[in-house]
């Protein structure tokens, strides 16, 4: 494959490439140009030359490309699902889902091409007429993760293009041939050449290149909270906006009244799909103690029926995780769970059977018997490992649901409306699920967490406000003197 910059597919200045990397398989699938600040200068050149012309066109003209470049992907869903299994290892369900995501949040865009509504003021003056306009913030930075490539792709993209900025994208390099995919829809579509870009390779290199360009109006990334602590840093000199979303600790509650059969089934989705590679995974589930072993039964004979595998067979439910670290990663979590106390009640470990062991796959692993201090309960793990934690009490639950340093997603299962309520005004996070698992945001509703799991918001109206800026209007059609003006007579 190729980068994208300037309505041209070109390989890197450097000639310099590596290699991706099928997760199922550990083999090596596609070759991937690995840029440099030269790529990312041109690429910010050609946007830059592009952001008069783009924001210039009637935003319903720009909404058509993107309407456009949705319904595309809805025809190419499966075959676009495909690389998806192969770039980043998800099962094909849940890739066809993240993909049709990915469509349905262009064609949500597009439409609100039409509701971009500014504001009229009425003014303290006669013959005077206040309004605010919207215009857009410029040239953005849109650097996205690999665990969902095509649907938060088109999150930063389509609001990005539809405001009237130019773009351009940089893709975590697990997840570039995907990421190409989506760009390849736009140019299908007839895209203005400059208009949207993209430049692969690491983030020390190409990632560092964009954020320090001063042409660069605004950044939007998604990934962990370290590496958007440092975007922040660099920004804030600059008074550039941005939008964060980065990791989450995330807690799913259940009641001692809840239909334990429900939650359980939800939770395994919620901690399990996409192999546990969710900023919103339901990493921690919080049970009242007076259920909590039932639960814990019920939930860990689930877990330990899930189907894993390739994600190109139909009845594979988890796949691999993206790479070899990220499994290391996991497997050193569940050893450090097992040390502190933690009692494994399914999974544990990798799989050493001869398809299997050739990949990146992780048991999916229950905790029981947990508790919030342990490093299970309080790291990011960012793979198939959930732990149970018993509390007494709803009020309780909410405590240990906060005691984290992030506040992404959050949910209870429950019947009683008091609970609901309970935990709606007492959980600190960006999202509360009521009777259903942690992950499944929408696209007409603002996305984003708080403390550690950053700010501002994406989806929704919300996103409006971050890809434009406003600008307040005055007109004075009185063509007299204001009472305040000098030189006029005193009294």
């Amino acid at each position: 494959m190729k980068m994208y910059i300037d309505g041209q597919w070109v390989g890197s200045s450097s000639g310099r490439e590596f290699a991706a990397v099928n997760p199922a398989t550990g083999e090596e699938f596609e070759t991937v140009p690995m840029g440099g600040e030269e790529d990312v200068k041109a690429a910010v050149d050609a946007a830059d030359a592009a952001r008069k012309s783009w924001r210039d066109l009637p935003a319903s003209q720009r909404a058509d490309y993107v309407l456009r470049a949705g319904l595309l992907i809805r025809e190419q869903l499966d075959a676009i699902a495909k690389v998806d299994v192969q770039n980043v290892g998800k099962p094909i369900r849940e890739a066809r889902r993240e993909v049709g995501a990915a469509a349905t949040a262009a064609i949500y865009f597009s439409g609100m091409a039409r509701r971009m509504y500014s504001n009229v003021v009425d003014s303290e003056q006669p013959k005077k007429f206040t309004m605010v306009v919207r215009r857009p913030v410029g040239l953005v930075g849109v650097i996205t993760p690999w665990n969902d490539p095509a649907s938060l792709g088109m999150w930063g993209l389509a609001p990005a293009l539809v405001t009237g900025n130019t773009v351009v994208f940089k893709p975590s390099s697990n997840s570039a041939v995907i990421s190409a995919e989506l760009v390849k829809v736009f140019e299908k579509v007839g895209l203005p050449k400059g208009v949207l870009n993209m430049v692969t390779g690491g983030g020390g290199e190409v990632g560092e290149a964009l954020i320090r360009n001063r042409r660069v109006d605004m950044t939007v990334f998604t990934g962990e909270s370290a590496t958007g602590r440092h975007i922040a840093e660099v920004n804030a000199p600059l008074f550039r906006r941005q939008v964060m979303e980065l990791g989450g600790k995330n807690a799913l509650i259940v009641a001692k009244d809840a239909e334990l059969e429900v939650a359980a089934r939800a939770a395994l989705y919620a901690a399990f799909s996409s192999a546990g590679q969710k900023c919103t995974a339901a990493s921690r589930i919080i049970v009242e103690e007076e259920v909590a072993d039932k639960f814990s039964r019920i939930f860990a004979d689930l877990a330990s029926k899930l189907v894993v595998g390739s994600g190109m067979r139909e009845d594979v439910d988890v796949g691999p995780v993206i790479s070899w670290s990220q499994k290391e990663k996991a497997l050193n979590y569940i050893e450090a769970g097992e040390r502190e106390g933690a009692v494994v009640l399914a999974g544990g470990g990798a799989y050493e059977d001869e398809e299997r062991s050739k990949g990146f796959f992780v048991k999916p692993t229950v905790f029981g018997s947990a508790h919030n201090d342990m490093k299970i309960a309080r790291d990011e793990i960012f793979g198939p490992v959930t732990a149970i934690i018993p509390v007494d009490g709803i009020d309780e639950a909410i405590e240990v649901a906060n005691d984290t340093r992030y506040g992404l997603s959050s949910a209870i299962y429950t019947k009683d409306i008091k609970n609901v309520f309970k935990a709606i005004d007492g959980i600190d996070a960006g999202l509360t699920f009521v009777n259903q698992g942690t992950v499944g945001p929408e696209v007409g509703a603002p996305f984003g967490g708080v403390k550690d799991s950053g700010f501002g918001m994406e989806l929704g109206e919300e996103a409006l406000e971050h890809f434009t800026k406003k600008k307040t209007v005055f007109i004075d059609y009185s063509y007299g003197d204001r009472p305040w003006y000098f030189g006029l007579p005193k009294g």
